[in-house]
């Protein structure tokens, strides 16, 4: 693991791109970022806001409605 987090951009259009892979994640895959304590950051992609706790909350709710 490297010491600087991974950058997610968020677009306009709620997909998730992670410009070091070169290639789009879906929640899903950043939730089993988090299982593996992955450092990661996701930044809107227009403003570069660091939206990552509001897409963590995303993450969890829907988590918690598929059970």
């Amino acid at each position: 693991m490297s010491d600087e987090p991974i950058t997610i951009k968020q677009y306009p259009n709620r997909r998730l791109y992670n410009p070091g892979a070169a290639r789009y994640v879906t929640p899903g895959e950043l939730g089993a970022m988090l299982e593996v304590e992955e450092d990661f950051v996701v930044r809107d992609a227009e403003t570069g806001d660091d939206i990552t706790n509001f897409v963590l909350k995303q993450i969890i709710l829907e988590r918690a409605h598929h059970g």
